[in-house]
């Protein structure tokens, strides 16, 4: 079997000479069209080079291990698509930067568990919505402070007890504050407890000290306000007269308008 072939006047090399002398090249010409295969060595001293070219397919079979050493730079440009199939295991290690570009949608599918350690900051923007779902629990830590901040409005639904917790204090600071419960409400503190239930509202406390007017209106169904242990009303109290022997009163006005000064 012979390969290559001599150049002569009639059957010039492919690349101009003696400008590329140092270049060995290994050339074929597309039967029945335009194009070539080409595998081509240079050797000038600091543009060594291999370049490979295939007119269309290129496929490369390695039946064990493959290695690539690149002492510097490598570009890869695939002008449509890509496909990656890893049997088993994958480790990538990136010495300084990385960033990806991706001009669409991104999708990644783990089959078990999924680790992110971030050594410092972990910056995320979304531009319009993100929806977050769990199907199981949910822990979230967070060792120092933590802010959330919602421009428009917030709304938390738990299906079971939801419970707040805070070593020092909670402060709520708003123009309209509205608690509803469906049976039974409850204020406790050292001192005594509010509880408003379906029999009314019970005052529980050491002492009850009420400050400013109280206005007293009917009209509803049930007591509007229920003292605990509260005294009976009990029936008016009779006037008593403290008219003297002398037909005069000592009490001012007379209570009951018989005597007089």
């Amino acid at each position: 079997m012979i390969t290559g072939r001599t150049y002569n006047r009639l059957q010039l090399p492919p690349y101009e000479l003696p400008r590329h002398k140092t270049r060995m090249t290994i050339k074929t010409q597309t039967h029945k069209g335009e194009g070539y295969n080409e595998i081509r060595f240079e050797d000038e001293k600091d543009q060594e080079e291999i370049h490979v070219h295939a007119q269309k397919d290129q496929n490369i079979h390695v039946n064990h291990d493959e290695t690539t050493f690149v002492g510097h730079d490598r570009s890869e440009q695939v002008e449509h698509d890509e496909t990656i199939a890893i049997g088993h295991d994958r480790k990538e290690t990136v010495g300084n930067d990385e960033q990806v570009t991706i001009g669409q949608d991104r999708r990644h599918d783990i089959g078990q568990d999924d680790f992110l350690t971030v050594g410092r900051n972990h910056t995320i923007h979304t531009g319009k919505d993100r929806t977050e779902e769990v199907g199981n629990h949910r822990r979230d830590k967070t060792v120092a402070n933590h802010w959330v901040s919602v421009g428009g409005h917030q709304e938390h639904t738990v299906e079971g007890h939801a419970e707040l917790q805070a070593g020092q204090a909670i402060r709520h600071c708003t123009k309209v504050y509205e608690i509803e419960a469906a049976h039974n409400l409850s204020l406790k503190g050292p001192g005594g407890t509010i509880r408003i239930d379906d029999s009314g509202i019970t005052l529980d406390g050491i002492t009850i000290l009420m400050k400013g007017p109280m206005n007293q209106m009917g009209g509803g169904t049930r007591n509007a306000l229920a003292l605990a242990a509260a005294p009976t009303t009990g029936q008016g109290m009779d006037r008593a007269c403290a008219m003297r022997a002398d037909g005069s009163c000592t009490r001012r006005p007379c209570p009951c308008e018989k005597g007089a000064a």
